[in-house]
């Protein structure tokens, strides 16, 4: 099963090592089953503790204008081409329902378990998030699958979230990050059955991928 193969080991400073697992999708999860026991009652603590720590410029001549326009004109056409070529086959997100960047780093873990734990919840909403780019081969459907890791305040826990770059036409490994880079991740959050399997999963469609 796809849900058993996804689970690894990794490793997030020379003493500590992390294991997260890269599962499907769960809307129906039993609270009472060893799946859930313990994790939902520590981000919720996380959510709340969280909650709980928030309670005139001199005139120029027409020579220095004009030079400061072209120059200001260069920049911005200069600004434009580099936009256009990184995302020429990708959606612009202007407006995201969550941003996980702007989240501290418990905030951002408990955000994506609940993700994974209730994507009814999220599905059709759009997300930015940043963290450690991981890729997995799985054998059973012959594709790579693309993940952004992040990572508890304390680094003992880490969560995977799927993403698709794009249509999902870019190549693999010579279009994508090295291993465990930094990355920054925009997509639309959507669930998703593979054939022939009945876990639920979960990615970023359509996503933009940013390399720090």
């Amino acid at each position: 099963m796809k849900h058993r193969m996804k689970i690894f080991i990794v490793t997030i400073s020379i003493l500590t090592v992390s294991v997260f697992a890269l599962a499907g999708c769960d809307s129906t999860t039993d609270s009472s089953s060893s799946k859930s026991t313990g994790t939902t009652a520590t981000v919720d603590d996380v959510i709340n503790d969280q909650i709980d720590s928030t309670e005139d410029t001199s005139d120029t001549d027409i020579s220095e204008d004009a030079s400061d326009s072209a120059a200001a004109d260069t920049d911005e056409t200069e600004t434009a081409a580099a936009d256009a070529d990184t995302t020429a086959d990708e959606t612009v997100y202007e407006n995201v329902d969550y941003d996980l960047t702007e989240m501290s780093s418990d905030m951002v873990y408990a955000t994506v378990y609940d993700m994974m734990a209730n994507p009814s919840e999220y599905t059709g909403k759009t997300f930015r998030m940043n963290g450690s780019y991981y890729s997995f081969y799985y054998e059973a459907t012959d594709q790579y699958y693309h993940y952004c890791i992040v990572a508890d305040a304390t680094a003992c826990c880490s969560q995977g979230l799927e993403f698709v770059w794009g249509d999902g036409s870019h190549a693999y490994p010579d279009e994508y990050p090295e291993e465990y880079a930094e990355v920054t991740v925009t997509g639309t959050f959507e669930t998703y059955r593979e054939e022939g399997d009945d876990t639920l999963y979960c990615h970023l469609a359509n996503a933009t991928l940013e390399t720090a």
